[in-house]
């Protein structure tokens, strides 16, 4: 009810909205402890539309016989108009199955947005709690402004209804925190507390006239039964289609939100496109029974799941009391004060305003996860709710691409004595092979790190392959590869191909001497294992470095060897390789290697590869 009220609309309208909509759900949603309904966020957004028309409509209609009736049916039809397109937009993202865009709300993103969700929750029930009526703010910034709004007004507080909202939070953080517990644990079942408190207070509230005698403010009169169906007006669809997109979006980040959170916490999964497809379906027939946008309800979601909710029947119980109260009871709520109700939303979010107790969890384990939290908050606190989540979004994106940029990279050296080859910077018993490089990057090689891939190789094997390549361009021949039977396998697919030896004949008085690396070290590189078992892809400007480095490192006798098949394909085929000849200087790996677990199984190279190193390095381990 005092949601209706925070739309714009009368405290019915939030009934309808917590009838309608959770009936058409309870039939196509896959989520076990959602609970759709009104949500403060979702009704301030529909608010906007609904108050920026009523009011251009009231000045056109000042001199007209006009009363505060045909300026409500207005308001009226501009939130069931939003809500049908709102709707709309949803359904049609489920038919085109778009549910997978709900991946990318990660678990961060999640507890940043919905903590700070709940504190426009909270700004949106002062008024209600302190019994003042403070300006209503829209737009980038809401959130400050309505704490600076409600200083302003606070002289104004009603005592009255200052007490008894102190009585209820109370009593309701007694039960939940220190006696429920205790309860659930003997019986299973919470004690349901919200429902004694709502009882006592309405009866107080009517038999001591708290209304008339101390101005404590009440849901008032509630028309009785099901409303007669209103057709939206398709005419104003121009006036608020940027509305109803920003409310759709907003609403359906909502619903998956919860949905992904209590899946979580219950250890089952939700499919987004069906969710999609069912919040769509319930906004759109809600549109034609006066409800405003419905969502994920925040609040009566918490109070669901902490009254025990295991599944969408009790969406269909709470639907048959809703229609009991709409029909029969709904004169004898008359008298509940609104403090009352924002009571129990406040205390059921401290659940959802529990989540900021992870930040530090998060700092020690992920700083970059902590940060995308952090973001996500702030930006929700102090923009806005659609703008903060769309910032945490793209911030949440950005993460990955700098991630994927920054992958980790290091050289592997054997431990002798045993077939383990480790990161040779953590473990200082892991030694170069004789004349082998093996180095390890741990990502997709694509535009964004091509060249710090590059710079890294030619750092670390003291070899800059392009220079050298240029060099010897002026003084160097490529004979023919010569033939050998084993250099052939029985295996011919393309994606098995690795590289060819060229040799490199230089006139001995110009041979350089061996390169040093930026320790000034000097060695003698004959082979360069490249480990790209972990890479997911390889873009054109990827495949190009690779395909430039081998050809350098080939002309200055080095042979560069990719432990991955497919991604050899991938990268002949991206770095415009004409079809590897079928000659005996072709190197082919027979099978593709299984995946190197981190630094132990690096040494489980692919057969014809380790058969050459085995036999170059002859004499090595003793």
């Amino acid at each position: 009810m005092a949601y209706g009220y925070l739309a714009g609309l009368k405290p019915i309208n939030g009934l309808y909205t917590s009838f309608f909509p959770p009936l058409v759900y309870f039939f196509f949603g896959t989520s076990r402890h959602i609970s759709v309904g009104t949500f403060s966020v979702v009704a301030l957004l529909s608010a906007t539309p609904v108050d920026r028309l009523a009011a251009a409509f009231a000045d056109v209609n000042v001199t007209s016989n006009s009363t505060d009736d045909v300026v409500y049916d207005h308001r009226l039809k501009v939130a069931i108009t939003v809500t049908l397109l709102s709707g709309l937009i949803q359904f049609l993202m489920g038919l085109l199955r778009l549910g997978f865009l709900m991946v990318y709300i990660s678990s961060p993103l999640l507890g940043g947005f919905t903590c700070a969700s709940a504190l426009h929750v909270i700004a949106s029930q002062l008024n209600a709690l302190f019994g003042v009526k403070m300006k209503r703010t829209v737009g980038p910034g809401i959130l400050p402004l309505d704490f600076y709004n409600f200083f302003l007004v606070f002289k104004n507080t009603n005592v009255a209804t200052v007490t008894i909202s102190v009585i209820c939070i109370t009593v309701l953080a007694i039960f939940k925190f220190l006696i429920n517990p205790r309860i659930e644990a003997k019986i299973h079942f919470p004690f349901p507390v919200e429902v004694v408190v709502l009882i006592l207070a309405t009866t107080i509230s009517h038999f001591a006239q708290l209304n008339q005698r101390f101005g404590v403010r009440i849901v008032g009169s509630l028309p009785q039964g099901l409303p007669k169906p209103v057709l939206p007006d398709l005419n104003l669809v121009p006036s608020i289609a940027m509305d109803s997109v920003i409310v759709s979006f907003v609403a359906l980040a909502t619903t998956v939100s919860l949905a992904k959170l209590y899946a979580s916490k219950a250890a089952y999964d939700v499919q987004y496109t069906l969710e999609m497809n069912a919040l769509g379906l319930a906004n759109i027939v809600g549109s034609f029974f006066q409800c405003h946008a419905a969502s994920g309800a925040l609040a009566r979601t918490s109070v669901s799941y902490c009254a025990g909710m295991k599944s969408q029947v009790a969406s269909l119980i709470s639907c048959t009391v809703l229609l009991l109260v709409l029909t029969v009871i709904g004169p004898s709520l008359e008298s509940v004060p609104m403090c009352v109700l924002s009571s129990i939303i406040l205390v059921s979010l401290t659940g959802i305003l529990g989540q900021i107790m992870e930040v530090p969890k998060l700092l020690r384990s992920s700083v970059i996860d902590a940060a995308i939290w952090i973001v996500t908050f702030l930006a929700t606190v102090f923009i806005d709710v659609p703008l903060g989540l769309i910032t945490g979004l793209v911030f949440s994106l950005v993460t990955v691409l700098c991630r994927t940029q920054l992958s980790t990279s290091y050289e592997l050296g054997h431990i002798k004595e045993t077939d383990l080859y480790e990161n040779r910077t953590l473990y200082t018993a892991a030694e170069r092979l004789p004349g082998i490089v093996i180095l390890r990057f741990g990502g997709p090689l694509y535009y964004a790190n091509s060249e710090r891939f590059q710079n890294w190789v030619t750092e670390t094997v003291g070899v800059d392959a392009n220079k050298v390549y240029k060099e010897l361009q002026s003084k160097t021949t490529v004979a023919a590869p010569t033939s050998s039977s084993q250099d052939k396998c029985s295996c011919s697919s393309k994606c098995c191909y690795l590289s060819q030896t060229l040799e490199v004949t230089v006139p001995e008085e110009e041979q350089e001497p061996p390169l040093r690396t930026p320790l000034a070290s000097p060695i003698n590189v004959r082979f360069i294992v490249l480990d790209i078992s972990s890479w997911t892809f390889i873009d054109v400007v990827g495949a190009h470095t690779l395909r430039d480095g081998e050809g350098a490192f080939n002309h200055r006798q080095h042979l560069l060897k990719l432990l991955d098949a497919c991604l050899v394909e991938a990268a002949s085929t991206n770095g415009d390789h004409e079809e590897p000849p079928d000659t005996e200087a072709d190197i082919f790996a027979c099978a593709r290697p299984s995946p190197p677990k981190h630094a132990q199984k690096v040494g489980q190279l692919n057969q014809a590869i380790y058969s050459e190193l085995a036999t170059f390095t002859e004499g090595y381990h003793g």
